[in-house]
């Protein structure tokens, strides 16, 4: 339905690119209006950290927080973690982000790869 990149310069270590993923996902969608929301990542920690209660008290707490304040914004919001193997389509469009300056938006549309790669995954 939709695709997006975001730049991420200067970040510390890979749950922190992770966590701002996802928390960019979730501000993406909200965005869009959709009310039913389902976020898969392959960083567990990430996914496991947005998914409880208690309050976080790690060095991604501060985007965790942020996420979970976004929570009530939908009707359904749901996080699963997913092997990395499923996750493909993510990366591809990580790897094409490193391209711009500028965040960059698909609506309705797709780079072929990645819409490749999402096909291969529905089959």
């Amino acid at each position: 339905m939709a695709g997006c990149t975001y730049p991420n310069k200067h970040v510390l270590n890979s749950t922190m690119v992770e966590v701002q993923a996802c928390l960019q996902a979730v501000i993406f969608t909200e965005e869009l209006g959709f009310k039913k929301v389902f976020v898969e990542g392959d960083a567990l920690i990430v996914i496991k950290r947005v998914k409880v209660v208690e309050e976080d008290k790690s060095n991604i707490s501060n985007l965790v927080k942020e996420i979970k304040e976004r929570f009530c914004i939908f009707d359904k919001i749901e996080f699963r973690y997913v092997s990395l193997k499923a996750n493909e389509v993510a990366h591809a469009l990580a790897t094409e982000g490193r391209r711009y300056e500028i965040p960059k938006y698909w609506i309705e549309e797709a780079l072929k790869k990645v819409e490749d790669l999402a096909n291969q995954d529905r089959s």
